[in-house]
């Protein structure tokens, strides 16, 4: 098997939602989701350049748009569509009590998005299962983006959220002397998926590491690889990497 060779100067690990709030227990659990903590320490520990550590952390306020307790009578899971709520109007429309986004700034995200999952609560900010694991410290990562902190847009990417919007991830990831980026995290089909694809939008070689990822399920799970392989993004296993482990942090 041929060994990729990680470049300690730049080649960056990104770390996408290691929370526990995708874990079992958490509030929007992927299945094996705990499991990849093992993978992704041993990653940490072969990428022992701190300055090219990265992680992001979804961070939602209550309220948020892409959660099913900001509506009235919608289950979790549920599918939003811009015609769903075309006939909704500021005297009848389901939006719940304490939503932090009006029913113009829905129809409008959704004329542009079309559709959105509802979900149940998670990542939510200030909370402890919002927070990382805590089997990683954030002093263990160079820089950490926090997502989805727009109550009236989700954001499932790094490098842009759903309306498309940057988040400077790409501008903090340049600066550093980024080439190839190598994602692992929650989920595959998700954040995961749009992040590797934000990457390599913004003009960075993509790879995600398949062991150190678990999916919310097998047919989205399908749909992300099938992208992968039309985007060129490179999906490895982490035994296939030669990492660096005898440089010291920060060299």
């Amino acid at each position: 098997m041929n060994k990729i060779i990680v470049n300690p100067f730049s080649d960056a690990l990104i770390a996408i939602d290691v929370q526990p709030t995708f874990m079992p227990g958490g509030g929007l659990p992927v299945a094996g989701g705990h499991e990849i903590v093992r993978a992704g320490q041993t990653l940490m520990i072969g990428w022992s350049n701190l300055r090219l550590r990265y992680a992001t952390q979804d961070w939602h306020p209550l309220g948020h748009i892409s959660l099913a307790s900001s509506y009235v009578g919608l289950a979790p899971y549920s599918l939003l569509t811009e015609a769903m709520v075309a006939g909704w109007t500021d005297a009848a429309n389901l939006i719940a009590p304490g939503a932090r986004f009006t029913l113009a700034e829905l129809k409008n995200y959704l004329a542009q998005v079309k559709t959105q999952v509802l979900w149940p609560n998670h990542g939510i900010e200030g909370t402890a299962e919002a927070e990382l694991h805590p089997a990683f410290m954030r002093s263990e990562f160079a820089y950490i983006l926090k997502k989805g902190m727009d109550p009236a847009c989700d954001s499932y990417g790094a490098f842009e959220d759903n309306l498309m919007r940057p988040t400077g991830f790409a501008d903090v990831l340049r600066q550093a002397g980024v080439k190839r980026c190598f994602f692992w995290g929650l989920a595959l089909d998700y954040c995961v998926r749009y992040s590797a694809e934000g990457a390599a939008r913004n003009g960075f070689e993509a790879y995600v590491i398949e062991d150190a990822t678990r999916a919310v399920a097998l047919e989205s799970a399908a749909d992300a690889k099938r992208a992968f392989a039309q985007l060129g993004i490179h999906l490895v296993n982490s035994d296939e990497l030669e990492l660096n482990i005898l440089l010291q942090a920060g060299g």
